[in-house]
């Protein structure tokens, strides 16, 4: 990475999401946020990749227990978010709804039948303290959402092996080196992932160039969506200008023909004397 590279806006949650959705990092962290310990082969993976309900309405990791008992689901937070419990709420429904059509289950029947329960955290990494549990979501409804600090100096657990720690020293090393050191954000990247592999953190991914793109600016559907709303906003107003300008010069037209003074036009329009002697000209006035 070049020090010109710029550090993605959501280079925190992709980092997050692409560690996490592993099973063996998953029951890392699940073991750091609870104490409880999982094995990888208790829980299979659910692909929250199809839950989109916006572009900006997306869930981070979840996982289900294979026995379907409970759903574990995770969202990535470096802000704080007062509406965190309903987005959670939204992609319960919507795992619910996968794990209903993928079993077969029928609701609308008259026995009772059997769904996995709910685990909510949000793994928190944002500078200003976000304290309580309960989050209230709409109305009348309720959840628990465990908030859990995952900043690096927050951690209880602080080895090179683990992935929760080996996140959280890259998200403090970078932001270190932007924040406090001022420099350019790829070179900041650079330096972070050096420490990185001095401190044995993340060892299985920090020279994989899939990763690598994970902290760099690269063209996303994200920018280009963003390119695309600026460039049709330049696109509106060069029309709008262009307008503006072709009835400045009717406006001229009518003045000129009116034997109406070039510096009286000049000052109704705001066209130039150039403009308007050329066009004078070009009508042979």
């Amino acid at each position: 990475m070049g020090k010109n590279t710029e550090v993605k806006r959501t280079w925190r949650d992709n980092i997050f999401r692409h560690l996490f959705k592993e099973e063996g990092n998953f029951v890392e962290m699940y073991e750091a946020f609870t104490g409880k310990k999982l094995l990888p082969e208790e829980i299979e993976f659910s692909n929250t990749d199809s839950i989109v309900m916006s572009k900006d309405l997306k869930n981070d990791v979840a996982f289900i227990t294979k026995e379907g008992k409970f759903i574990f689901l995770v969202e990535h937070q470096s802000t704080k978010c007062p509406n965190i419990g309903l987005r959670l709420l939204i992609y319960y429904g919507e795992l619910l709804k996968m794990h209903i059509q993928k079993h077969g289950l029928y609701i609308y029947g008259t026995a009772p039948i059997k769904y996995p329960k709910a685990e909510f955290f949000v793994a928190y990494n944002g500078k200003s303290p976000w304290l309580g549990d309960d989050c209230i979501v709409a109305g009348d409804v309720t959840i628990n959402v465990r908030i859990v600090d995952i900043n690096y100096d927050k951690l209880q657990i602080q080895e090179s092996s683990n992935a929760l720690s080996g996140y959280a020293y890259l998200v403090k090393q970078i932001e270190y080196y932007t924040a406090k050191q001022g420099l350019a954000p790829g070179l900041a990247a650079d330096k972070a992932l050096k420490d990185c592999r001095n401190a044995g953190y993340l060892m299985d991914y920090v020279d994989k160039e899939e990763f690598l793109t994970m902290v760099t600016e690269v063209w996303t559907i994200e920018k280009q969506a963003a390119d695309r709303e600026r460039w049709a906003r330049e696109e509106e107003k060069a029309k709008a200008e262009k307008k503006i300008k072709a009835d400045k010069l009717e406006i001229a037209k009518s003045l000129i023909n009116s034997a109406v003074s070039v510096d009286i036009i000049t000052n109704s329009t705001k066209l130039s004397k150039a403009e308007i002697l050329k066009l004078k000209s070009e009508l042979k006035v």
